[in-house]
């Protein structure tokens, strides 16, 4: 039988009675599992992530992450509210097109000035005669094999220098 848990009552336990049927009280640390969140720290706007360049500014990872997952190159993203354009400064770099609107002059003109003074990464199209729906021609990398890394030849001086404290801790004689 298991410990009790911290939260279990110890004389009642964890059975309980629903109804007419006997059920068992479990609790989140009882599996080794991380519960689903909504919370994407990685897209935070800050003084050490991302530096907010405007007010009414999104940071563009939430808005890159976004159009990835719900559009395709070439889709189409309205943006209502256009604020500084930082949902069509992302569509257009990932190869999609898009639509902003914003009541405000300056909202439009904030925009307007970032788009048309933004340098965006080349992308070579890898079917140039369908577009964007042919899809992006991608950074290749060699194939790694176990065979390669077995004949590194870069690895034998590492692998050289401490060749004598490996053998000392595999003989037990070494310092850890």
């Amino acid at each position: 039988m298991p410990a009790c848990h911290t939260k279990c009552n110890c004389s009642t336990s964890r059975l309980y009675r629903f109804g007419r049927q006997l059920r068992a009280k479990r609790y989140l640390e009882d599996s080794p599992i991380t519960p689903i969140n909504n919370i994407w720290g990685d897209t935070q706007v800050g003084s050490f992530i991302e530096q907010k360049i405007y007010v009414v500014q999104t940071s563009t990872k939430v808005i890159e992450r976004c159009i990835q997952m719900t559009t395709d190159p070439g889709d189409l993203v309205l943006d209502p509210t256009c604020g500084s354009g930082t949902t069509a400064y992302v569509a257009e770099q990932w190869g999609r097109r898009w639509i902003t609107i914003d009541t405000s002059r300056v909202a439009l003109s904030l925009a307007r000035q970032r788009l048309l003074t933004a340098t965006f990464p080349y992308y070579g199209l890898a079917a140039s005669e369908v577009g964007v729906d042919g899809g992006f021609v991608y950074k290749s990398v060699p194939h790694v094999t176990l065979k390669s890394i077995a004949q590194n030849t870069r690895i034998d001086p590492v692998a050289e220098r401490y060749q004598q404290q490996v053998d000392a801790l595999l003989a037990g004689g070494g310092q850890s």
